[in-house]
């Protein structure tokens, strides 16, 4: 990161890179943060957390280097603040506080000294260093401390003063900030150059060492991120391509495609061991064309949102299931697991998914006209077991005798079956809605198309 400036001359007191997934050591507690909104880097001369114990900053005098501790009263970089044995080369090791005062090397109206190492605070040891001394900023003039409204500062001075570059990279792994105070005191057509960062790395998904964490992170850091297959750094297995939908319309976006069905094959019925066992199908397949596949997003990220994309089932008007306005049905179920994240296999797989109710199904609005019902029973949600024949992993339970919902109600002779994994007498379909008898409402009644996305 690079700040120009259009003057020469230039305060600062602190100044800190704030990025919001990269957990640093150190909470900024000085600042009033806490360990929810952590620093990659922090820089000041003045101790900013805590539980930070090392230098502020690196000074050079002469030929020789101290490395500055803050005050112990006042926290500050002061005269009576201790400081190390001096060094002789500027990248020497962090040295002790020594029993000495800066004042101890200070000569009042003679000594200045600029600053080599300005030490970063975070605990990511983001240090950022100037070796030529000509280009430090600097710290004390004629034996005083630079001061800005009374508080320490550096003051970049020369036409080539600027000040570090940071000994190691900046990574950028979600939404961040930067904050910093300073003053210009002098107009001037020269720049100096504040702090610049040895590489800044984006984890935009679009190539594998940039690889994100979810869709979701991409489409926050970078809102204009289109549809289309990202790397996402899944646990244990690592970065993979994933097709991921960005589009806003659709629930904010952020949804990656966890397997998509056809509509002629049973490859993910009810007792298919691709709803609960660790294994892929077609993984290299990441479009949204029309086959069978089932990917590791399925296995390995633990989700808390899950949709259905019906590509083959057309909206209705401004009708298009849980979500509208679009040209496809869709389903939306946000928190599966009550906010709780899971892993898709462990949730179908676990007592948390079995038979988990979430409402009457004539209340879900991904029901509408497609998919056909009964006027009893009137399940929706996941895992449906009330019925040995009729299971479904995602979708409905429904009957016409002996009036009550779930778990009420006749569920011995399901006549209507609806959703995504379907049981033995409604032909196992992959997914779709099928009627054996008695309905109070008639939808697509055959298999579908569907692809089912999680974030």
């Amino acid at each position: 990161m690079k700040k120009w400036l259009s003057q020469i001359i230039l305060f600062t007191f602190f100044f800190f890179l704030y990025l919001t997934p990269v957990v640093g050591q150190n909470t900024l507690t000085t600042l009033g943060l806490t360990s929810a909104t952590p620093a990659a880097s922090s820089y000041s001369l003045r101790k900013m957390s805590s539980t930070y114990s090392g230098p502020l900053a690196r000074i050079t005098i002469g030929t020789n280097y101290y490395d500055v501790y803050p005050d112990t009263t006042s926290g500050l970089f002061e005269l009576t603040s201790k400081i190390s044995a001096a060094m002789t080369t500027y990248n020497a090791a962090v040295a002790i506080a020594s029993t000495n005062a800066l004042s101890t090397v200070i000569t009042a109206g003679t000594t200045n000294a600029t600053v080599a190492i300005w030490y970063d605070q975070s605990g990511n040891a983001n240090n950022v260093i100037q070796a030529t001394a000509a280009n430090q900023p600097r710290i004390i003039n004629l034996g005083n401390i630079e001061k800005l409204n009374g508080m320490p500062t550096l003051r970049f001075v020369g036409a080539s003063s600027h000040f570090m570059e940071s000994v190691n990279n900046v990574n950028i792994a979600g939404a961040s900030s930067v904050n910093a105070v300073s003053s210009s005191i002098s107009s001037s057509a020269n720049t100096a150059n504040i702090v610049t960062t040895k590489a800044v790395t984006a984890f935009d998904g679009l190539t594998q060492a940039n690889a994100s964490t979810s869709a979701l992170q991409i489409k926050t850091d970078y809102p204009s991120s289109p549809d289309g297959v990202y790397w996402i750094n899944l646990p244990t297995v690592g970065a993979k391509q994933v097709y991921c939908i960005m589009n806003s319309a659709i629930d904010g976006g952020g949804w990656m495609l966890a397997m998509k069905a056809t509509s002629t094959a049973t490859t993910f019925s009810y007792v298919s061991t691709y709803w609960t066992a660790v294994n892929t199908l077609n993984p290299t397949d990441v479009t949204r064309n029309n086959a069978d596949a089932k990917y590791d997003v399925m296995n390995y990220f633990s989700a808390k949102d899950m949709m259905a994309i019906w590509p083959d089932i057309p909206n209705s008007g401004a009708e298009s299931g849980s979500i509208d306005n679009l040209t496809n049905w869709t389903w939306l179920q946000n928190n599966i697991l009550g906010g709780t994240r899971v892993t898709p296999i462990n949730f179908f797989a676990t007592s948390a998914g079995v038979s988990k109710m979430v409402m009457d199904a004539d209340l879900f609005s991904g029901k509408g006209t497609a998919f056909s019902g009964q006027t009893q029973v009137r399940f929706y949600g996941f895992n449906y077991e009330g019925n040995p024949n009729a299971k479904v992993r995602w979708g409905f339970g429904w009957n016409e005798n002996a009036a009550g919902l779930f778990p009420l109600g006749d569920q011995g002779s399901n006549d209507v079956s609806g959703g995504v994994g379907m049981g033995t007498n409604f032909g196992n379909y992959s997914a779709g809605d099928k009627i054996n008898c008695c309905q109070n409402t008639t939808g697509i009644n055959r298999a579908a198309r569907v692809e089912v996305y999680i974030r």
